[in-house]
Protein backbone atom coordinates (compact mmCIF):
# COMPACT_ATOMS: atom_id res chain seq x y z
CA UNK A 1 0.00 0.00 0.00
CA UNK A 2 2.66 2.49 0.91
CA UNK A 3 4.23 1.92 -2.45
CA UNK A 4 0.92 2.04 -4.01
CA UNK A 5 0.80 5.76 -2.30
CA UNK A 6 4.55 6.98 -3.35
CA UNK A 7 3.91 6.04 -7.03
CA UNK A 8 0.73 7.81 -7.08
CA UNK A 9 2.42 10.84 -5.40
CA UNK A 10 4.90 10.76 -7.87
CA UNK A 11 2.27 11.01 -10.66
CA UNK A 12 0.69 13.63 -9.11
CA UNK A 13 3.70 15.59 -8.73
CA UNK A 14 5.25 15.54 -11.98
CA UNK A 15 2.04 16.22 -13.48
CA UNK A 16 2.68 19.39 -11.55
CA UNK A 17 6.04 19.94 -12.46
CA UNK A 18 5.06 19.52 -16.23
CA UNK A 19 2.07 21.97 -16.49
CA UNK A 20 0.53 21.62 -19.85
CA UNK A 21 1.18 24.20 -21.75
CA UNK A 22 -0.95 24.48 -24.76
CA UNK A 23 1.05 24.00 -28.02
CA UNK A 24 -1.68 25.21 -30.48
CA UNK A 25 -2.85 22.88 -33.13
CA UNK A 26 -1.17 20.03 -33.04
CA UNK A 27 -0.87 17.96 -36.68
CA UNK A 28 1.26 14.51 -37.60
CA UNK A 29 2.90 14.30 -33.87
CA UNK A 30 4.26 10.69 -34.37
CA UNK A 31 7.43 10.18 -32.82
CA UNK A 32 7.12 13.28 -31.02
CA UNK A 33 6.26 14.55 -26.92
CA UNK A 34 3.09 15.94 -28.66
CA UNK A 35 -0.09 14.58 -28.82
CA UNK A 36 -3.07 14.24 -31.06
CA UNK A 37 -5.46 16.88 -30.62
CA UNK A 38 -9.06 15.52 -28.82
CA UNK A 39 -11.19 13.73 -31.25
CA UNK A 40 -8.95 14.17 -34.14
CA UNK A 41 -7.46 10.92 -35.99
CA UNK A 42 -4.45 10.80 -37.54
CA UNK A 43 -4.22 7.30 -40.05
CA UNK A 44 -1.27 6.21 -41.19
CA UNK A 45 -0.60 4.02 -43.77
CA UNK A 46 2.08 1.85 -42.98
CA UNK A 47 2.67 3.12 -39.35
CA UNK A 48 0.30 3.02 -36.11
CA UNK A 49 -2.51 5.76 -36.23
CA UNK A 50 -3.28 8.10 -33.36
CA UNK A 51 -6.61 8.99 -31.58
CA UNK A 52 -6.73 12.00 -29.41
CA UNK A 53 -9.19 10.80 -26.56
CA UNK A 54 -7.92 14.10 -24.51
CA UNK A 55 -5.43 16.92 -25.55
CA UNK A 56 -3.51 14.57 -23.11
CA UNK A 57 -4.06 11.07 -23.76
CA UNK A 58 -3.58 9.02 -27.15
CA UNK A 59 -4.28 5.95 -28.38
CA UNK A 60 -2.28 4.15 -31.11
CA UNK A 61 -2.80 1.19 -33.15
CA UNK A 62 -2.63 -0.09 -36.54
CA UNK A 63 -6.35 -0.31 -38.23
CA UNK A 64 -5.33 -3.29 -40.20
CA UNK A 65 -2.42 -4.97 -38.38
CA UNK A 66 -4.52 -5.01 -35.14
CA UNK A 67 -6.00 -8.67 -36.83
CA UNK A 68 -2.66 -10.28 -37.49
CA UNK A 69 -0.26 -8.62 -35.27
CA UNK A 70 -2.01 -6.89 -32.51
CA UNK A 71 -0.78 -3.50 -31.03
CA UNK A 72 -1.99 -0.76 -28.63
CA UNK A 73 -0.21 2.33 -27.24
CA UNK A 74 -1.02 5.07 -25.21
CA UNK A 75 0.52 8.38 -25.39
CA UNK A 76 0.38 10.06 -22.10
CA UNK A 77 1.68 14.10 -22.50
CA UNK A 78 2.36 15.30 -18.93
CA UNK A 79 2.52 19.01 -20.30
CA UNK A 80 5.91 21.37 -20.78
CA UNK A 81 8.42 23.65 -19.08
CA UNK A 82 10.78 25.93 -19.82
CA UNK A 83 10.25 25.00 -23.77
CA UNK A 84 11.28 21.48 -22.94
CA UNK A 85 7.50 19.10 -23.57
CA UNK A 86 7.49 15.99 -21.98
CA UNK A 87 5.39 12.63 -22.61
CA UNK A 88 5.21 9.05 -22.05
CA UNK A 89 4.16 5.62 -24.39
CA UNK A 90 3.06 2.55 -23.07
CA UNK A 91 2.32 -0.53 -24.98
CA UNK A 92 1.08 -3.84 -25.58
CA UNK A 93 2.42 -5.78 -28.56
CA UNK A 94 0.80 -9.96 -29.32
CA UNK A 95 2.89 -11.38 -32.34
CA UNK A 96 1.85 -14.93 -31.60
CA UNK A 97 -0.85 -15.01 -34.41
CA UNK A 98 1.48 -13.35 -36.98
CA UNK A 99 4.10 -15.51 -36.39
CA UNK A 100 2.16 -18.92 -36.77
CA UNK A 101 0.70 -17.34 -40.05
CA UNK A 102 3.98 -17.28 -41.51
CA UNK A 103 5.45 -20.41 -40.20
CA UNK A 104 4.65 -22.28 -43.16
CA UNK A 105 6.62 -23.69 -46.70
CA UNK A 106 6.81 -21.88 -49.94
CA UNK A 107 5.51 -18.28 -50.95
CA UNK A 108 5.06 -16.64 -47.65
CA UNK A 109 6.76 -19.13 -45.34
CA UNK A 110 9.39 -16.78 -42.92
CA UNK A 111 9.07 -19.91 -40.32
CA UNK A 112 9.63 -23.43 -40.47
CA UNK A 113 6.36 -25.07 -40.10
CA UNK A 114 7.86 -27.63 -37.54
CA UNK A 115 8.86 -24.90 -35.13
CA UNK A 116 6.34 -24.22 -32.03
CA UNK A 117 5.59 -20.81 -31.35
CA UNK A 118 4.14 -20.03 -28.09
CA UNK A 119 1.97 -17.22 -26.77
CA UNK A 120 3.80 -14.10 -26.81
CA UNK A 121 3.03 -10.83 -25.19
CA UNK A 122 5.81 -7.64 -24.81
CA UNK A 123 5.08 -4.78 -22.72
CA UNK A 124 6.87 -1.47 -23.87
CA UNK A 125 7.58 1.85 -22.29
CA UNK A 126 9.49 5.17 -23.80
CA UNK A 127 9.94 8.30 -22.40
CA UNK A 128 10.16 11.72 -25.23
CA UNK A 129 11.36 14.92 -24.45
CA UNK A 130 10.76 17.49 -27.45
CA UNK A 131 12.24 21.35 -27.40
CA UNK A 132 12.10 23.88 -30.29
CA UNK A 133 15.75 24.74 -30.85
CA UNK A 134 14.59 27.09 -33.42
CA UNK A 135 10.81 28.34 -34.61
CA UNK A 136 10.48 25.91 -37.38
CA UNK A 137 12.66 22.66 -36.16
CA UNK A 138 11.52 20.69 -33.21
CA UNK A 139 14.09 18.12 -31.73
CA UNK A 140 12.55 14.92 -29.87
CA UNK A 141 15.16 12.47 -28.09
CA UNK A 142 13.67 9.24 -26.51
CA UNK A 143 14.12 6.20 -24.41
CA UNK A 144 12.37 3.49 -24.13
CA UNK A 145 12.65 -0.90 -22.48
CA UNK A 146 10.69 -3.47 -23.56
CA UNK A 147 10.04 -6.39 -21.66
CA UNK A 148 8.01 -10.21 -22.84
CA UNK A 149 6.12 -12.54 -21.27
CA UNK A 150 5.64 -16.16 -23.19
CA UNK A 151 4.34 -18.96 -21.96
CA UNK A 152 7.06 -21.22 -22.77
CA UNK A 153 10.77 -20.28 -24.29
CA UNK A 154 11.17 -19.26 -27.78
CA UNK A 155 12.90 -21.43 -30.54
CA UNK A 156 15.74 -18.89 -31.74
CA UNK A 157 15.18 -20.69 -34.95
CA UNK A 158 11.94 -19.10 -35.12
CA UNK A 159 13.52 -15.93 -35.74
CA UNK A 160 12.40 -13.64 -38.66
CA UNK A 161 15.89 -11.94 -39.68
CA UNK A 162 14.92 -9.33 -41.75
CA UNK A 163 15.06 -5.53 -41.45
CA UNK A 164 12.33 -3.61 -39.23
CA UNK A 165 10.95 -6.68 -38.32
CA UNK A 166 13.88 -8.62 -36.09
CA UNK A 167 14.57 -6.03 -34.06
CA UNK A 168 10.85 -5.24 -32.99
CA UNK A 169 10.33 -9.24 -32.15
CA UNK A 170 13.99 -9.53 -30.42
CA UNK A 171 12.55 -8.94 -27.05
CA UNK A 172 11.25 -12.61 -27.06
CA UNK A 173 14.20 -14.03 -27.58
CA UNK A 174 16.38 -11.94 -24.78
CA UNK A 175 14.74 -9.57 -22.79
CA UNK A 176 15.23 -7.18 -22.11
CA UNK A 177 15.23 -5.03 -24.84
CA UNK A 178 16.62 -1.00 -24.80
CA UNK A 179 15.67 1.81 -27.08
CA UNK A 180 17.36 5.30 -28.24
CA UNK A 181 16.55 7.76 -30.23
CA UNK A 182 16.52 11.23 -31.93
CA UNK A 183 13.84 12.58 -34.07
CA UNK A 184 14.87 16.09 -35.84
CA UNK A 185 11.92 17.93 -37.89
CA UNK A 186 11.24 20.95 -39.43
CA UNK A 187 9.15 23.03 -42.16
CA UNK A 188 10.94 24.94 -45.46
CA UNK A 189 6.85 25.86 -45.54
CA UNK A 190 3.15 25.33 -44.02
CA UNK A 191 2.86 22.46 -46.92
CA UNK A 192 6.68 21.25 -47.13
CA UNK A 193 8.42 19.88 -44.15
CA UNK A 194 11.58 16.95 -43.23
CA UNK A 195 12.35 14.73 -41.02
CA UNK A 196 15.44 12.88 -39.57
CA UNK A 197 15.23 10.34 -37.20
CA UNK A 198 17.89 7.40 -35.84
CA UNK A 199 16.52 4.72 -33.46
CA UNK A 200 19.45 2.50 -32.05
CA UNK A 201 18.34 -0.85 -30.19
CA UNK A 202 20.18 -2.97 -27.67
CA UNK A 203 19.11 -6.69 -26.84
CA UNK A 204 20.51 -8.17 -23.09
CA UNK A 205 21.51 -11.76 -23.05
CA UNK A 206 22.56 -12.26 -26.88
CA UNK A 207 25.78 -11.99 -28.69
CA UNK A 208 23.34 -10.39 -31.20
CA UNK A 209 22.68 -7.36 -29.47
CA UNK A 210 22.40 -4.31 -31.42
CA UNK A 211 20.70 -2.25 -34.28
CA UNK A 212 20.36 0.83 -35.71
CA UNK A 213 17.53 2.63 -38.14
CA UNK A 214 18.07 6.00 -39.80
CA UNK A 215 15.18 7.69 -41.70
CA UNK A 216 15.25 10.55 -43.73
CA UNK A 217 12.03 11.89 -45.54
CA UNK A 218 10.53 14.54 -47.08
CA UNK A 219 7.00 15.49 -46.38
CA UNK A 220 4.43 17.68 -48.07
CA UNK A 221 1.47 18.66 -45.86
CA UNK A 222 -2.18 19.25 -47.76
CA UNK A 223 -3.82 22.77 -46.74
CA UNK A 224 -6.65 21.26 -44.25
CA UNK A 225 -4.06 18.94 -42.98
CA UNK A 226 -6.11 16.05 -43.68
CA UNK A 227 -3.41 14.43 -45.76
CA UNK A 228 0.72 13.81 -45.44
CA UNK A 229 2.36 11.92 -47.74
CA UNK A 230 6.51 11.52 -46.59
CA UNK A 231 9.05 10.06 -49.16
CA UNK A 232 12.63 9.18 -48.49
CA UNK A 233 14.76 6.69 -46.90
CA UNK A 234 15.25 4.18 -44.10
CA UNK A 235 19.08 2.36 -43.95
CA UNK A 236 19.19 -0.35 -41.15
CA UNK A 237 21.95 -2.20 -39.87
CA UNK A 238 22.37 -5.12 -37.28
CA UNK A 239 23.82 -7.77 -35.79
CA UNK A 240 21.65 -10.59 -36.65
CA UNK A 241 22.07 -14.26 -36.66
CA UNK A 242 23.62 -15.34 -39.62
CA UNK A 243 25.77 -12.28 -39.63
CA UNK A 244 26.28 -8.30 -39.52
CA UNK A 245 23.98 -6.79 -42.32
CA UNK A 246 23.10 -3.09 -43.91
CA UNK A 247 19.98 -2.37 -45.60
CA UNK A 248 18.56 0.70 -47.77
CA UNK A 249 14.93 0.94 -48.02
CA UNK A 250 12.39 2.88 -49.30
CA UNK A 251 10.52 4.63 -47.01
CA UNK A 252 6.92 5.93 -48.24
CA UNK A 253 4.33 6.82 -46.21
CA UNK A 254 0.61 8.53 -46.50
CA UNK A 255 -1.15 9.77 -42.99
CA UNK A 256 -4.48 10.62 -43.44
CA UNK A 257 -6.14 12.99 -40.66
CA UNK A 258 -9.59 13.74 -39.85
CA UNK A 259 -11.05 16.04 -37.19
CA UNK A 260 -9.84 19.68 -36.25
Amino acid sequence: MKKLILCLTGIILCNGLFSQENPGKNYWTSGTAFTVQKHRLEAGLFTLSGYGITDKIELQAHPLMVFLMPQVKVKVGWGGRSGFQLATEHGILYPSFFMKTVAMKGTGGLISPELAIPQMLAVTNRALISVKPLPAVLLTASAGITFSVNSASSDHRSTIDMPIIYPRLASFYSNPEFELGIDFRGKFSDRYGWLFSVENFFLAGTPYNYFFENKGVMAYNSKKESLRIEAGYKLCYGKYPDGNRWHLLPDINLIFGFGR
